[in-house]
């Protein structure tokens, strides 16, 4: 008995006594605790009804009376009220019979179970929501035992399934989703494996998954399988997240498209171009295959953009862009790269066959009559042709080969299509003959641009040159090719020499006077040549140019690659007064670790960054951020080459400090902006 009393009281157990002839109630010392008697009161039924939550009296009164009317046990649970404000007591009590059938006593025991009645209904609460949760949430969820067997649905993986909860349960995974790669693709054997992955499963998004129902629908889904497992380690089941990424594939597909192609005409884009060439140039290094590079400019499109109108210069666009493609191959490849520029890749193809092919579309363009408002308007193509080659392989060359053969084409009288030959270059054949006086026979000729704000572009306030060098018979050289192909660096230098020269020698005083501020583009190499930058310091200072606002341009690249080392030779230029431009700032957005405002005034976008920007919601996502980078440094943003109109107004909302372009003026020579020029900009 004494063990029975010790266990009762180690497990908080209250044992009583009620005598029904007499009433009398007998509680041991856990009674008294549970209930909150003091040791000198005398318990009893009523005063045991008493002590119970005002809600719960009537229950257990009933039960009791129940128990007594059929002479049977009870147990039930109830509140009693304390000083914290309530418990939960669990009661089970038998009755004792006397001789003749009669209940003469009840013997029970109370326990107190407040912890285990807000055990459950903490685990209650969680499973609610967890419920609520798994039906409202728009993923569908799916878990399953070791055999993956389904052991629950959520409405939607019923939903997405077809199988309902109660026809899924127990079978197995695999019999119930079909999954393949694209819609007629292979099945995934993840799902068709039948057993627990070792660690989650997560497929990459760029997978094409299908789900398929039962009806013969598709669903574009992304998925993960998750393992389930006990304390121990051991496998108990899994779960399956199954999204449905339909419409946000859809999304993906839309922007893909958009980044690869040109809004106006559906043609591919210039990254898309930049794309394809890489391939080219890859097969022409690897196989030894022949490709052909098209540089294709409208002439004459401009007047048509002026005088009709930009709606008019759009449909021009569509429609000559349809023109272009007729004689071409399935395997060909026209882009438009930006305003009225085009480019042509034909793939497996010689000079010779090419040239009939572009033959045609010059001669289509330019026979080509546009009907705009009752009037008819005429334009014209030029085009530049180049061979890539195992030989000639190099993107940066077969670009300024196709740019040079366009340029001659326009210069030779436009309409016209012409071939970049090295022979008729003096670029070829053994270049250690090279020396200083074919050096100083090309012609320099420094084109301007001019820059204004976006918002107000006749207001230009700097201008952008161009180093144009020439043959005698007037055909244009592309200065990096001139550059890499001289034996030694003293030709090179001899060649900044002469560019600075032509610089200084054409009416930059007369343009300093007239307050006209221009940048002049040099190689950045000459940035390690410390006597150098020391003399162009001393020759700008003895120019009068220290506060004039003109200044040099760099590539980005080059200087942001040396960063360190041409640091010192920049800030020697901005000490003498020297604007510094970095030219062809890219999508390295980690450059802006190394770019200061105590070296650096403006940045100007690489052209493959404006040309779609107000069609391209991803480059203009770029240009947001290289455009708030820039203002927290306080340097500039200039933007070009700008040719249509729709272009200005995007770069306005985008905060662009300064565009340059045909929409904003035409590309002129440096001494007629000297003599043209009467207004003063400081």
């Amino acid at each position: 008995m004494e063990r029975i009393t010790l266990a009762n009281e180690a497990g908080g157990i209250g044992v009583w006594e009620w005598n029904l002839l007499t009433g009398e109630m007998l509680w041991d010392k856990r009674m008294y605790a549970l209930f909150g008697l003091a040791p000198h009161e005398s318990p009893s039924y009523d005063l045991w009804i008493h002590l119970l939550h005002p809600a719960d009296r009537e229950y257990a009164a009933l039960t009791v009376q129940q128990a007594i009317e059929l002479r049977s046990a009870f147990h039930m649970e109830y509140r009693v009220v304390d000083d914290q404000g309530h418990r939960w007591v669990r009661t089970q009590a038998n009755r004792l019979l006397s001789k003749e059938g009669r209940i003469e006593r009840m013997l029970g025991i109370c326990q107190d179970i407040t912890p285990l009645r807000n055990l459950n209904e903490a685990l209650f609460q969680e499973k609610e929501r967890m419920a609520i949760t798994l039906d409202s949430i728009g993923e569908a969820v799916i878990s399953t035992d070791k055999e993956m067997r389904v052991a629950f649905m959520n409405p939607v993986a019923e939903k997405m399934s077809g199988w309902s909860q109660e026809q899924a349960a127990g079978q197995p995974l695999s019999e119930l989703l079909h999954i393949t790669q694209g819609r007629n693709g292979p099945e995934v054997e993840n799902l068709l494996l039948c057993q627990l992955p070792p660690e989650k499963i997560t497929p990459g998004l760029a997978e094409d998954l299908v789900l398929h129902t039962p009806e013969g629908g598709h669903i574009d889904i992304h998925y993960s399988i998750t393992p389930l497992r006990s304390e121990a380690g051991l496998e108990q089941g899994a779960v399956m997240v199954i999204q449905d990424v339909s419409e946000s594939r859809k999304l993906m597909k839309r922007l893909s498209y958009s980044a690869l192609h040109d809004t106006l005409t559906r043609l591919p884009n210039r990254a898309s171009f930049e794309l394809q060439l890489k391939r080219l140039l890859f097969d022409a290094a690897e196989h030894q295959h022949q490709h052909v590079l098209v540089f294709i400019d409208l002439d004459k499109f401009k007047a048509v953009n002026d005088s009709a109108g930009h709606a008019a210069g759009d449909a021009l666009l569509r429609e000559l862009s349809d023109l272009m493609q007729h004689p071409l191959r399935s395997s060909d490849f026209l882009a438009r790269l930006g305003g009225d520029e085009f480019a042509l890749l034909m793939p497996d193809c010689d000079i010779g066959q090419a040239h009939d092919v572009v033959q045609r579309i010059v001669a289509a363009v330019n026979d080509y009559r546009f009907q705009w408002l009752g009037r008819l308007y005429q334009v014209g193509a030029s085009a530049g042709v180049t061979q890539i080659s195992a030989e000639n392989c190099q993107s940066s060359d077969v670009l300024s080969q196709a740019d040079i053969a366009c340029y001659n084409a326009k210069r030779s009288g436009r309409g016209r299509l012409v071939v970049y030959e090295q022979h008729r270059l003096p670029l070829s054949g053994n270049h250690q003959g090279m020396d200083a006086a074919m050096i100083d026979a090309l012609q320099i000729e420094l084109p301007a641009w001019a820059v204004a704000p976006p918002k107000t572009p006749q207001a230009a306030f700097i201008w952008l040159l161009e180093v144009q060098l020439l043959t005698a018979d007037g055909l244009l050289l592309d200065e990096t090719l001139l550059r890499n192909n001289l034996p030694d660096e003293t030709l090179r230098r001899r060649l900044d020499n002469n560019i600075l020269e032509a610089f200084f020698r054409h009416d930059v005083q007369r343009l300093n006077n007239k307050g006209i501020p221009v940048i002049l583009p040099l190689n950045a190499q000459v940035l390690s040549d410390a006597a150098f930058v020391q003399q162009l310091c001393q020759r700008f200072v003895a120019a009068g140019l220290s506060s004039s606002g003109c200044g040099f341009a760099f590539p980005a690249a080059s200087v942001l690659s040396q960063g360190d080392q041409l640091y010192a030779a920049l800030l020697q230029l901005r000490q003498c007064g020297c604007r510094i431009v970095l030219q062809h700032f890219g999508r390295n957005l980690d450059a802006f670790n190394l770019l200061s405002d105590e070296v650096v005034d403006y940045l100007v976008l690489a052209p493959e960054l404006v040309a779609n920007v107000h069609n391209n919601l991803m480059d203009e996502m770029l240009l947001t951020i290289i455009q708030g980078q820039a203002t927290q440094r306080n340097i500039s943003v200039l933007a070009g080459p700008v040719s249509v109109p729709a272009l200005l107004s995007t770069l306005a909302n985008l905060d662009v400090n300064g565009v340059w372009g045909s929409a904003v003026a035409e590309r002129q020579p440096l001494r007629s902006l000297a003599e043209d020029h009467i207004f003063a900009i400081r």
